[in-house]
């Protein structure tokens, strides 16, 4: 009987998928199967994210001690650090448009409440430091359209259930590329987290309907739908309130997790959640017993 493992921060890009669990970032074909590591360092990682080429994975790890940006190859093969920062903060977000590893971090701030978008270059130069001031997420659009999601005061939404304070999730939107920023989805009583662009559709997580789920809409609010069942799902129970967590997009899917498992929504058109039957190999070191 094989043991299952807790899956957390997916990513998808063509028929693979990548994914953390035992302390560890994984990629396994994206139809099912045996999953393998991209990582052995055995300590924390979040958030990979495949590039847009489909040749690397980058992944925020604490392998020496502070969380930093590292990337490998996909298929394999030494990774390299590419950040020292020394902030507790810095996240793996994605990637920009120009194929540079996006990041948010508090280096280099006075306070650990101002998160900053960072481009980090490959080659391991310095990064830039994004013009958007405070941020806790940025999602890339057409037309240079361009979604910011406010820097974020606590820990994610599944942690804080129904918080409804004021330093919850918000969504500010530059919709002509110009730099100029307007709320979007004031109205939505809830903490926002994780958006995304998939086509002309804008995607986010939401728990304003109680536990967090998956919504998009239009660039301009309109059109609100939710892609996800209230409750979330679980291999034993579906819609036993487990939150829809870590969403990510390759452009036209969307993966996130509930309840320790990967879920794919392969459109905003109607299509529904189905479970990706992924399975971690190896010895599985996390389980086994060890010196204390």
């Amino acid at each position: 009987m094989t043991n299952p493992a807790y899956l957390r921060f997916p990513h998808l890009h063509g028929e693979s998928v990548v994914f953390t669990a035992e302390d560890d970032v994984w990629a396994a074909p994206l139809d099912g199967g045996r999953a393998w590591r991209i990582s052995a360092d055995d300590v924390p990682v979040s958030h990979p994210r495949i590039s847009p080429d489909g040749d690397r994975v980058a992944w925020t790890s604490r392998r020496d001690g502070a969380p930093e940006v590292h990337v490998a190859p996909l298929d394999g093969g030494p990774a390299r650090r590419l950040t020292f920062w020394g902030s507790a903060t810095t996240t793996v977000r994605g990637w920009t448009p120009d194929g540079r590893i996006l990041a948010t971090s508090t280096h280099g701030q006075a306070s650990l409440r101002r998160s900053w978008a960072r481009a980090v270059p490959l080659d391991g130069g310095p990064a830039e430091t994004l013009p958007y001031g405070p941020v806790g997420g940025v999602a890339y659009g057409p037309d240079g359209q361009v979604v910011l999601l406010s820097a974020p005061m606590g820990r994610e939404a599944a942690w804080w259930k129904r918080y409804r304070g004021g330093t919850a999730g918000k969504l500010w939107i530059d919709r002509a590329g110009e730099g100029e920023f307007a709320r979007l989805h004031a109205d939505l009583d809830g903490n926002i987290e994780y958006p995304m662009w998939i086509g002309e559709r804008l995607a986010f997580l939401c728990d304003h309907e109680g536990v967090g789920a998956l919504y998009s809409s239009l660039a301009d609010g309109s059109d609100l739908r939710r892609h996800t069942p209230l409750g979330g799902t679980s291999r034993t129970e579906p819609g036993a309130g487990f939150y829809a967590r870590h969403a990510a997009t390759d452009g036209t899917r969307v993966v996130y997790a509930s309840a320790g498992e990967l879920w794919v929504v392969d459109d905003l058109q109607g299509a529904e959640a189905r479970r990706l039957d992924v399975r971690p190999g190896g010895h599985r070191a996390a389980l086994q017993p060890r010196p204390v």
